[in-house]
């Protein structure tokens, strides 16, 4: 059995532990810090998003449509009345393994997402962070990476590309918590 997925988790640990440490730190019970973390979390998913539908994530995983929440993203912010400037990224072209990688973030973040959104007030706009997903969507992710990812080359051009994903969060995750903080 492969373990593409193991290796990706091993392999962005470490950023992905920052990312959760950082945006532990913005205050979901406060009207800013909630709007200063979707700003965030906009400024860092909108690109990569944009850069999966222009290189066809589909080929990756057929759901790939289902999978995207920048729309849910968007209405909270318009909900909420933020404007975010998500300069779409400058990559233009991304590999399969490449798009594996960044799949598996932003599917990973999801899964954190309905844990925080445990902590936004009811009366707040709730639909990207509580966008939820049918339970085997994930396992089949991991089956998919698993079966694309069996080269050490391609697994390597993955682990690169997440941890470049965990990344963009990390700088828009600061410079947000600094606005609101």
């Amino acid at each position: 059995m492969n373990s593409a997925h193991r290796r990706l988790r091993e392999a962005t640990g470490a950023a992905h532990a920052r990312v959760d440490a950082l945006f532990s730190r913005f205050d979901l019970a406060r009207r800013d810090d909630y709007a200063g973390l979707l700003a965030a979390h906009a400024e860092a998913l909108l690109p990569v998003e944009a850069l999966l539908d222009r290189n066809g994530a589909g080929s990756i995983t057929e759901d790939w449509p289902q999978r995207r929440r920048a729309g849910a993203l968007q209405v909270d912010l318009d909900a909420l009345g933020i404007a975010v400037d998500a300069a779409d990224s400058a990559e233009s072209l991304a590999s399969d393994p490449a798009m594996a990688g960044m799949l598996y973030v932003l599917e990973g973040s999801r899964l954190g997402g309905r844990f925080l959104a445990r902590s936004v007030p009811d009366s707040w706009p709730r639909a990207y962070l509580g966008s939820v997903q049918p339970a085997h969507m994930w396992p089949d992710l991991l089956e998919k990476l698993d079966a694309l990812l069996y080269e050490p080359k391609s697994l390597e051009l993955a682990v690169t590309a997440a941890n470049q994903t965990f990344g963009r969060f990390e700088v828009a995750g600061t410079k947000w918590l600094a606005k609101v903080t």
